[in-house]
């Protein structure tokens, strides 16, 4: 009889520690007290941490616009002197490199942007402006698209010279140069070549104002951009019409503290209009060598009088 007493007793007491428990672990799975009410000295850190993090993406403001949005590869981006990075160069020869000796014929690799049915033209000229050779060749990518392009230029010389080999597109509309980039090079008639590597680079001459397809109107155009001159930091600025007329033509300056490299550009251009229509805004740097363009950029816009 005391033995099941005994083990009766011992089983009440288990009971009333159990039940003792129950409410410890009920308040564990409550809801964590808020920042605003917690007693200070407590242990629940938790909810203010979870505030913490929560906060930056809620009430961080939108970010400012760049001049470099809409730019492929180039939205947001600064480079170190603080200009907005161009963007890649839209015509990017990488074979042969800058300076290099070539036989004939001269083979040439590159990426471009695309042009007016993927068509390129691939020239030879000497210091004396003399054209040496004249090749179209094809971007090898679908229309619209960014792609390879390979061109052979055969050529006749006597000894050696150096040359500009340029690659350029033209404007269906009127003829006109759209783009153009070149390298010096040194032709010879005869040897082993010596060909250099080439450098990625960024685009000579980017015009960051107006925008392509903006409609300007007022008499003058204002003109904005970043480029790198290849003497004495000039270059010119042209306005041609829908027929491939000049419009306008001034010289502008590039604000650099040091020659041969980028810095931006400024320069209003004024025009005579009676009728509005297309217009082309070109920005070339003149060569020194010869009566002839190193670089050549330019946009299509509309012009109003």
């Amino acid at each position: 009889m005391r033995e099941r007493f005994g083990a009766l007793l011992i089983a009440v007491v288990l009971l009333v520690a159990c039940g003792q428990q129950g409410p410890t672990e009920s308040v564990a799975t409550q809801p964590p007290v808020s920042p605003a009410t917690q007693p200070p000295g407590t242990a629940t850190a938790l909810p203010e941490q979870v505030a913490t993090e929560a906060v930056p993406e809620a009430t961080l403001p939108p970010s400012e616009p760049t001049a470099t949005e809409g730019i492929t590869g180039t939205e947001g981006e600064v480079d170190p002197t603080g200009l907005p990075t161009p963007p890649e160069e839209a015509i990017l020869i990488q074979v042969p490199g800058p300076g290099s000796r070539v036989t004939s014929p001269l083979h040439v690799e590159g990426m471009a942007d695309s042009t007016f049915e993927q068509t390129l033209v691939a020239r030879l000229v000497n210091a004396d402006g003399v054209e040496l050779a004249l090749v179209p060749t094809t971007i090898q990518s679908e229309l619209g698209q960014r792609g390879p392009f390979t061109v052979d230029i055969p050529f006749t010389i006597a000894g050696e010279e150096n040359a500009f080999l340029q690659i350029f597109a033209a404007s269906p509309r009127d003829g006109g140069l759209t783009h153009l980039s070149s390298i010096v090079v040194r032709l010879a008639a005869s040897g082993a070549a010596e060909i250099l590597p080439a450098q990625p680079r960024r685009e000579d001459i980017t015009i960051f104002s107006p925008r392509p397809g903006e409609t300007v109107q007022g008499g003058v155009v204002r003109v904005e951009g970043v480029a790198r001159a290849s003497f004495e930091q000039s270059l010119m600025v042209d306005l041609v019409d829908v027929n491939g007329n000049t419009l306008a033509r001034l010289p502008i300056t590039v604000n650099s503290s040091e020659m041969g490299q980028p810095g931006p550009f400024a320069v209003e251009v004024p025009y005579r209009l009676a009728q509005g229509g297309p217009a082309r805004l070109v920005v070339r740097d003149p060569s020194a060598a010869f009566d002839g363009t190193v670089h050549l950029s330019s946009i299509d816009i509309r012009l109003e009088p």
